[in-house]
Protein backbone atom coordinates (compact mmCIF):
# COMPACT_ATOMS: atom_id res chain seq x y z
CA UNK A 1 0.00 0.00 0.00
CA UNK A 2 1.56 3.03 -0.83
CA UNK A 3 1.77 5.76 1.53
CA UNK A 4 0.59 9.92 0.34
CA UNK A 5 3.09 12.23 1.91
CA UNK A 6 1.67 15.88 2.63
CA UNK A 7 4.20 16.74 0.13
CA UNK A 8 2.22 15.01 -2.63
CA UNK A 9 -1.20 16.20 -1.16
CA UNK A 10 -0.24 19.58 -1.62
CA UNK A 11 0.94 19.56 -4.71
CA UNK A 12 -1.84 17.83 -5.94
CA UNK A 13 -3.69 20.66 -4.15
CA UNK A 14 -1.81 23.45 -6.54
CA UNK A 15 -2.52 21.28 -9.48
CA UNK A 16 -6.21 21.23 -8.91
CA UNK A 17 -6.31 24.97 -8.01
CA UNK A 18 -4.42 25.74 -11.38
CA UNK A 19 -7.22 23.29 -13.71
CA UNK A 20 -10.24 24.80 -11.31
CA UNK A 21 -8.24 28.58 -12.48
CA UNK A 22 -8.04 27.48 -15.99
CA UNK A 23 -11.35 26.18 -16.25
CA UNK A 24 -13.45 29.22 -14.45
CA UNK A 25 -10.96 31.78 -16.79
CA UNK A 26 -12.56 29.79 -19.83
CA UNK A 27 -16.01 29.43 -18.64
CA UNK A 28 -16.24 32.99 -17.54
CA UNK A 29 -14.84 34.14 -21.15
CA UNK A 30 -17.55 32.67 -22.73
CA UNK A 31 -20.17 34.47 -20.86
CA UNK A 32 -22.66 36.79 -21.89
CA UNK A 33 -22.07 40.32 -20.79
CA UNK A 34 -24.00 44.09 -21.55
CA UNK A 35 -22.68 46.26 -24.07
CA UNK A 36 -21.07 49.61 -22.51
CA UNK A 37 -21.12 52.27 -24.79
CA UNK A 38 -19.60 55.46 -24.65
CA UNK A 39 -21.18 58.06 -22.09
CA UNK A 40 -23.19 55.03 -20.95
CA UNK A 41 -25.21 55.93 -17.68
CA UNK A 42 -25.10 53.36 -15.35
CA UNK A 43 -26.98 52.70 -12.22
CA UNK A 44 -26.72 50.38 -9.06
CA UNK A 45 -29.82 49.91 -6.76
CA UNK A 46 -30.35 47.14 -4.13
CA UNK A 47 -29.40 45.99 -0.86
CA UNK A 48 -26.37 46.55 1.10
CA UNK A 49 -23.77 44.33 -0.98
CA UNK A 50 -23.94 47.61 -3.27
CA UNK A 51 -24.38 49.84 -1.00
CA UNK A 52 -21.35 49.50 0.95
CA UNK A 53 -19.31 49.89 -2.33
CA UNK A 54 -19.70 53.41 -1.72
CA UNK A 55 -17.41 53.10 1.20
CA UNK A 56 -14.61 52.17 -0.86
CA UNK A 57 -14.85 53.37 -4.37
CA UNK A 58 -13.06 49.84 -6.21
CA UNK A 59 -16.06 49.18 -9.03
CA UNK A 60 -16.15 52.38 -10.32
CA UNK A 61 -12.20 53.23 -10.49
CA UNK A 62 -11.72 49.43 -11.90
CA UNK A 63 -14.49 50.65 -14.41
CA UNK A 64 -12.95 54.37 -15.03
CA UNK A 65 -9.71 52.41 -15.44
CA UNK A 66 -10.88 50.09 -17.81
CA UNK A 67 -12.81 52.37 -19.97
CA UNK A 68 -11.05 55.76 -19.72
CA UNK A 69 -12.00 57.70 -22.91
CA UNK A 70 -15.76 56.39 -22.66
CA UNK A 71 -16.93 59.16 -20.32
CA UNK A 72 -19.05 56.84 -18.10
CA UNK A 73 -21.72 58.02 -15.80
CA UNK A 74 -21.95 56.15 -12.75
CA UNK A 75 -24.27 56.45 -9.89
CA UNK A 76 -25.21 54.10 -6.26
CA UNK A 77 -28.69 54.29 -5.24
CA UNK A 78 -28.46 51.19 -3.27
CA UNK A 79 -29.11 51.09 0.71
CA UNK A 80 -29.29 48.63 3.07
CA UNK A 81 -32.59 46.49 3.36
CA UNK A 82 -33.68 47.46 0.05
CA UNK A 83 -35.55 44.53 -1.64
CA UNK A 84 -37.22 44.39 -4.99
CA UNK A 85 -39.93 45.79 -4.57
CA UNK A 86 -39.48 47.67 -1.15
CA UNK A 87 -37.01 50.69 -1.00
CA UNK A 88 -38.56 53.31 1.32
CA UNK A 89 -36.81 56.71 2.64
CA UNK A 90 -37.66 59.30 5.28
CA UNK A 91 -38.99 61.87 3.04
CA UNK A 92 -40.87 59.34 0.60
CA UNK A 93 -44.40 59.10 0.84
CA UNK A 94 -44.16 55.50 -0.35
CA UNK A 95 -41.99 52.71 -0.30
CA UNK A 96 -43.01 50.79 -3.08
CA UNK A 97 -40.47 50.75 -5.72
CA UNK A 98 -43.26 49.58 -8.64
CA UNK A 99 -47.25 49.31 -8.58
CA UNK A 100 -48.07 46.27 -7.02
CA UNK A 101 -44.98 45.90 -4.91
CA UNK A 102 -47.05 46.24 -1.13
CA UNK A 103 -48.20 42.95 -2.31
CA UNK A 104 -45.28 40.95 -2.01
CA UNK A 105 -44.47 42.75 1.56
CA UNK A 106 -48.00 42.73 3.48
CA UNK A 107 -46.94 42.88 6.73
CA UNK A 108 -44.97 46.17 5.36
CA UNK A 109 -47.78 47.46 3.86
CA UNK A 110 -49.01 49.86 6.45
CA UNK A 111 -49.30 53.91 6.14
CA UNK A 112 -45.70 54.68 6.70
CA UNK A 113 -46.62 58.62 7.72
CA UNK A 114 -43.40 59.87 5.73
CA UNK A 115 -43.41 63.31 4.51
CA UNK A 116 -41.58 65.09 1.86
CA UNK A 117 -41.00 65.37 -2.11
CA UNK A 118 -38.02 63.02 -2.29
CA UNK A 119 -38.52 61.39 -5.94
CA UNK A 120 -40.00 58.32 -6.27
CA UNK A 121 -37.27 55.44 -7.33
CA UNK A 122 -38.54 55.63 -11.16
CA UNK A 123 -38.18 59.44 -10.79
CA UNK A 124 -34.85 58.58 -9.65
CA UNK A 125 -33.77 56.83 -12.54
CA UNK A 126 -35.25 58.83 -15.41
CA UNK A 127 -33.22 61.92 -13.59
CA UNK A 128 -30.59 60.22 -13.59
CA UNK A 129 -31.21 58.57 -17.49
CA UNK A 130 -30.21 55.19 -16.72
CA UNK A 131 -28.59 52.92 -19.63
CA UNK A 132 -28.12 50.11 -17.39
CA UNK A 133 -29.07 48.91 -13.61
CA UNK A 134 -27.28 46.77 -12.07
CA UNK A 135 -29.35 45.18 -9.25
CA UNK A 136 -28.57 43.76 -5.85
CA UNK A 137 -30.72 41.24 -4.23
CA UNK A 138 -31.34 38.30 -2.33
CA UNK A 139 -29.44 38.79 1.04
CA UNK A 140 -32.13 40.54 2.79
CA UNK A 141 -34.85 37.97 1.84
CA UNK A 142 -32.87 34.90 2.16
CA UNK A 143 -33.79 35.12 6.21
CA UNK A 144 -37.06 34.17 4.94
CA UNK A 145 -35.98 30.84 3.71
CA UNK A 146 -37.24 28.39 1.33
CA UNK A 147 -40.68 29.12 2.71
CA UNK A 148 -40.20 32.65 1.68
CA UNK A 149 -39.01 31.68 -2.16
CA UNK A 150 -41.69 31.17 -3.94
CA UNK A 151 -43.17 34.54 -2.76
CA UNK A 152 -39.34 36.52 -3.30
CA UNK A 153 -39.32 35.13 -7.24
CA UNK A 154 -43.02 36.51 -7.72
CA UNK A 155 -41.32 39.74 -6.10
CA UNK A 156 -38.26 39.48 -8.62
CA UNK A 157 -40.16 38.70 -11.29
CA UNK A 158 -42.33 42.07 -11.28
CA UNK A 159 -39.80 43.97 -10.49
CA UNK A 160 -37.84 42.59 -14.09
CA UNK A 161 -40.91 42.93 -15.92
CA UNK A 162 -41.74 46.69 -14.43
CA UNK A 163 -37.95 47.49 -14.97
CA UNK A 164 -37.14 46.07 -18.67
CA UNK A 165 -40.84 48.17 -19.89
CA UNK A 166 -38.41 51.66 -18.93
CA UNK A 167 -37.28 54.00 -20.46
CA UNK A 168 -35.11 55.95 -18.51
CA UNK A 169 -32.42 57.41 -20.66
CA UNK A 170 -35.71 58.81 -22.78
CA UNK A 171 -35.40 57.13 -26.08
CA UNK A 172 -34.67 52.53 -25.70
CA UNK A 173 -35.44 50.20 -23.08
CA UNK A 174 -32.98 50.34 -19.82
CA UNK A 175 -30.65 47.31 -19.84
CA UNK A 176 -30.71 45.16 -16.39
CA UNK A 177 -28.23 42.89 -14.45
CA UNK A 178 -29.18 41.11 -11.87
CA UNK A 179 -26.04 40.31 -8.77
CA UNK A 180 -27.04 37.58 -6.80
CA UNK A 181 -25.68 38.19 -3.15
CA UNK A 182 -22.42 36.68 -1.84
CA UNK A 183 -21.78 33.62 0.02
CA UNK A 184 -21.13 33.92 4.11
CA UNK A 185 -17.82 33.18 5.07
CA UNK A 186 -17.20 30.97 8.71
CA UNK A 187 -15.62 33.21 10.86
CA UNK A 188 -17.16 31.49 14.06
CA UNK A 189 -13.50 30.50 15.02
CA UNK A 190 -12.64 34.19 15.40
CA UNK A 191 -15.69 35.64 16.54
CA UNK A 192 -19.33 34.87 17.67
CA UNK A 193 -20.83 34.69 14.61
CA UNK A 194 -22.47 31.46 12.69
CA UNK A 195 -20.77 28.95 10.50
CA UNK A 196 -22.74 29.96 7.49
CA UNK A 197 -23.95 26.89 6.39
CA UNK A 198 -27.55 27.51 7.39
CA UNK A 199 -27.47 31.23 5.40
CA UNK A 200 -25.81 29.42 2.68
CA UNK A 201 -28.06 26.86 2.20
CA UNK A 202 -30.34 30.02 1.84
CA UNK A 203 -28.45 32.06 0.16
CA UNK A 204 -27.55 29.10 -2.43
CA UNK A 205 -32.12 28.93 -3.22
CA UNK A 206 -32.08 32.44 -3.55
CA UNK A 207 -29.26 32.96 -5.78
CA UNK A 208 -30.29 29.80 -7.79
CA UNK A 209 -34.20 31.45 -7.78
CA UNK A 210 -32.55 34.59 -9.32
CA UNK A 211 -30.91 32.92 -12.19
CA UNK A 212 -34.01 31.04 -12.90
CA UNK A 213 -36.36 34.09 -13.03
CA UNK A 214 -33.57 36.78 -14.51
CA UNK A 215 -33.69 33.34 -17.48
CA UNK A 216 -37.33 33.51 -17.65
CA UNK A 217 -37.15 37.08 -18.50
CA UNK A 218 -33.77 37.06 -20.90
CA UNK A 219 -32.07 39.08 -18.39
CA UNK A 220 -28.43 39.06 -17.45
CA UNK A 221 -27.60 37.40 -14.53
CA UNK A 222 -24.60 37.75 -12.33
CA UNK A 223 -23.46 34.61 -9.98
CA UNK A 224 -21.30 36.31 -7.23
CA UNK A 225 -22.53 33.62 -4.84
CA UNK A 226 -20.25 30.46 -6.35
CA UNK A 227 -17.12 32.77 -6.51
CA UNK A 228 -17.13 34.33 -3.27
CA UNK A 229 -17.73 30.88 -1.49
CA UNK A 230 -14.87 29.50 -3.31
CA UNK A 231 -12.88 32.76 -2.41
CA UNK A 232 -13.48 32.14 1.00
CA UNK A 233 -12.01 28.39 0.84
CA UNK A 234 -8.54 29.33 -0.54
CA UNK A 235 -8.20 32.94 1.37
CA UNK A 236 -5.95 33.03 4.47
CA UNK A 237 -7.24 36.71 5.69
CA UNK A 238 -11.23 37.29 6.39
CA UNK A 239 -12.70 39.12 3.42
CA UNK A 240 -15.74 39.96 5.01
CA UNK A 241 -16.15 41.47 8.24
CA UNK A 242 -19.36 39.67 9.72
CA UNK A 243 -19.52 36.94 7.00
CA UNK A 244 -21.46 38.96 5.52
CA UNK A 245 -20.26 41.98 4.47
CA UNK A 246 -16.83 42.73 2.44
CA UNK A 247 -13.56 44.04 3.77
CA UNK A 248 -12.05 47.23 1.66
CA UNK A 249 -9.80 43.53 0.70
CA UNK A 250 -12.86 41.84 -0.09
CA UNK A 251 -14.48 44.84 -2.21
CA UNK A 252 -11.02 45.35 -4.35
CA UNK A 253 -11.56 41.96 -5.36
CA UNK A 254 -15.34 42.10 -5.99
CA UNK A 255 -14.64 44.98 -8.30
CA UNK A 256 -13.19 43.28 -11.25
CA UNK A 257 -15.50 40.01 -10.86
CA UNK A 258 -18.17 42.10 -11.17
CA UNK A 259 -16.73 44.05 -13.92
CA UNK A 260 -16.11 40.48 -16.11
CA UNK A 261 -19.44 39.06 -15.16
CA UNK A 262 -21.21 41.81 -15.94
CA UNK A 263 -19.14 43.75 -18.90
CA UNK A 264 -16.87 41.25 -20.29
CA UNK A 265 -12.83 41.31 -19.39
CA UNK A 266 -11.02 44.35 -20.46
CA UNK A 267 -7.61 45.10 -19.68
CA UNK A 268 -6.81 47.99 -17.28
CA UNK A 269 -5.24 51.13 -18.97
CA UNK A 270 -2.95 52.71 -16.67
CA UNK A 271 -2.33 50.57 -13.34
CA UNK A 272 -0.28 53.58 -11.78
CA UNK A 273 -3.22 55.91 -11.69
CA UNK A 274 -5.56 53.55 -9.81
CA UNK A 275 -4.90 55.79 -6.40
CA UNK A 276 -5.83 58.99 -8.27
CA UNK A 277 -8.53 57.54 -9.87
CA UNK A 278 -9.89 56.32 -6.60
CA UNK A 279 -9.68 59.31 -4.68
CA UNK A 280 -11.50 61.14 -7.06
CA UNK A 281 -14.25 58.25 -7.15
CA UNK A 282 -14.91 58.85 -3.53
CA UNK A 283 -15.06 62.48 -3.62
CA UNK A 284 -17.90 62.52 -6.51
CA UNK A 285 -19.46 59.17 -3.81
CA UNK A 286 -19.25 61.72 -0.98
CA UNK A 287 -21.21 64.33 -2.59
CA UNK A 288 -23.93 61.84 -4.68
CA UNK A 289 -24.70 60.27 -0.67
CA UNK A 290 -25.44 63.80 0.34
CA UNK A 291 -27.59 63.99 -2.51
CA UNK A 292 -29.60 60.59 -2.33
CA UNK A 293 -29.84 60.31 0.99
CA UNK A 294 -30.83 64.02 1.81
CA UNK A 295 -33.58 63.35 4.31
CA UNK A 296 -35.35 66.38 4.23
CA UNK A 297 -37.09 65.26 0.75
CA UNK A 298 -35.24 68.81 -1.18
CA UNK A 299 -32.31 68.47 -4.04
CA UNK A 300 -28.96 69.61 -4.09
CA UNK A 301 -27.92 70.93 -7.53
CA UNK A 302 -24.65 69.77 -7.77
CA UNK A 303 -24.93 66.18 -9.78
CA UNK A 304 -23.49 67.82 -12.65
CA UNK A 305 -20.36 69.60 -10.47
CA UNK A 306 -19.73 66.21 -9.31
CA UNK A 307 -19.47 64.13 -13.05
CA UNK A 308 -17.49 67.37 -14.27
CA UNK A 309 -15.11 67.01 -11.10
CA UNK A 310 -14.39 63.14 -12.68
CA UNK A 311 -14.00 64.35 -16.02
CA UNK A 312 -11.42 67.29 -14.67
CA UNK A 313 -9.54 64.49 -13.08
CA UNK A 314 -9.50 62.52 -15.67
CA UNK A 315 -8.47 64.91 -18.55
CA UNK A 316 -5.32 65.93 -16.43
CA UNK A 317 -4.65 62.78 -15.95
CA UNK A 318 -4.62 61.58 -19.60
CA UNK A 319 -2.59 65.27 -20.76
CA UNK A 320 -0.27 64.23 -18.42
CA UNK A 321 0.80 60.42 -19.96
CA UNK A 322 1.36 62.30 -23.11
Amino acid sequence: MKIVTKRTWVLFIIVAAVAVGGILFLVRSKQPTLPLKKGAHIVLIGNNLGSRMMNYGHFETELQLRYPDSNLYIRNMCDGGNTPGFRPHASRKSPWAFPGAENFQTDLAQPSGSEGFFETEDQWLARLKADIIIAFFGYNESFEGAEGLENYKSELDAFIKHTIKQQYNGTSPVKLALVSPIAFENLSKQYDLPDGNQENRNLSLYAAAMKEIAAKNNVHFVDVYNPTERWYFWTKEPLTIDGSQLTDAGYARFAPLLADLIFGKADVKNEDNRDLIRHAVLEKIGCGITILKFRMGYMLMVEDMIHLGLIITLLKLRKSEK
